[in-house]
């Protein structure tokens, strides 16, 4: 039995970005910027300009054209500029994220066109109220070309204190989960049984996540560290007999070549193993 999980990023492709804000009125921005830059400035990226703003009471270094943009724009607005926030509205506010501009990526999914195999979508970024207008509109253009998702899993809640590693842990432990069949709690397997496959297809482009599915067979031998003796004898009995298999396809955005894939056939190993280095966060 095969299943095809996607994450939703490399099913969409989102127009969103992060606002900044004057506290006295959150609903308008005052500036707009991507995703990325925002990543940029949370880690500090841009401090050899400083260009220091305090933004809900932390202070944040700006790219200098940024900031002096952001001078402009506050004097315009009579907006103090020592009373800014970042807000998430096109990631948290269903009614905005509506309105957002988005693109449906048929080109990573159409080579599954009235397919039987078990679809699930991840859903990494936000809440499951905020995706709902968005996940809609995609389920209306799937089924039209004989498509329908078996199962969604929001796996971060708040946009806030967001782990990128634990993400993509979260992500390959729930992939592990399906190919052993039985859930996992914490950083162990439970015997609690879930819909098991043999072979599944995973779709991401996000690198990281992506290199650590490739290394599927030491989360998996991590896990099965921590379980239960005789849960992970029987996982260990029946990958010997049944050995599933997981395909790891790197989304490139190329029509040409939509994919780089690399096929992991999972195997449990019987050497002991430290995996600091991995720095899994179950």
């Amino acid at each position: 039995m095969e299943a095809h999980f996607f994450d939703l990023d490399v099913l969409i492709n989102f127009d969103s970005g992060v606002w900044i804000v004057s506290k006295l009125n959150p609903k308008e921005p005052i500036i707009r910027i991507s995703q990325s830059e925002f990543n940029l400035i949370r880690k500090g990226i841009y401090r050899k300009f400083n260009c220091v703003l305090p933004f809900g009471g932390q202070d944040y270094y700006l790219p200098e054209n940024l900031y002096n943009s952001l001078k402009i724009k506050c004097k315009q607005k009579r907006v103090d500029i020592t009373d800014l926030s970042f807000s998430m509205q096109e990631y948290m506010n269903p009614e905005v994220i509506e309105k957002l501009d988005f693109s449906i990526l048929d080109n990573n999914f159409i080579h599954l066109k009235n397919s039987n195999d078990d679809i699930y979508i991840i859903c990494s970024k936000s809440s499951k109220m905020s995706y709902e207008p968005v996940i809609k509109k995609l389920e209306e253009h799937l089924f039209n070309i004989g498509l329908k998702p078996k199962n969604y899993y929001f796996i971060s809640e708040t946009f806030y204190n967001r782990n990128n590693d634990d993400i993509s842990h979260k992500k390959v432990r729930l992939l592990l989960q399906h190919l052993i069949g039985f859930k996992t709690e914490g950083d162990k397997f439970t015997d609690e049984e879930i819909t098991k496959y043999s072979k599944i297809q995973f779709y991401e482009d996000d690198i990281s996540t992506v290199k650590l599915a490739s290394t599927a067979n030491s989360v998996l031998d991590f896990i099965l560290s921590n379980t239960e003796d005789d849960v992970k004898s029987n996982i260990k009995s029946d990958i010997k007999e049944n050995p599933p298999c997981l395909v790891v396809n790197q989304v490139t955005g190329n029509k040409i070549q939509p994919f780089f894939s690399n096929v992991i056939t999972l195997k449990s190993s019987n050497l002991i193993k430290t995996f600091e280095s991995f720095r899994f966060k179950f």
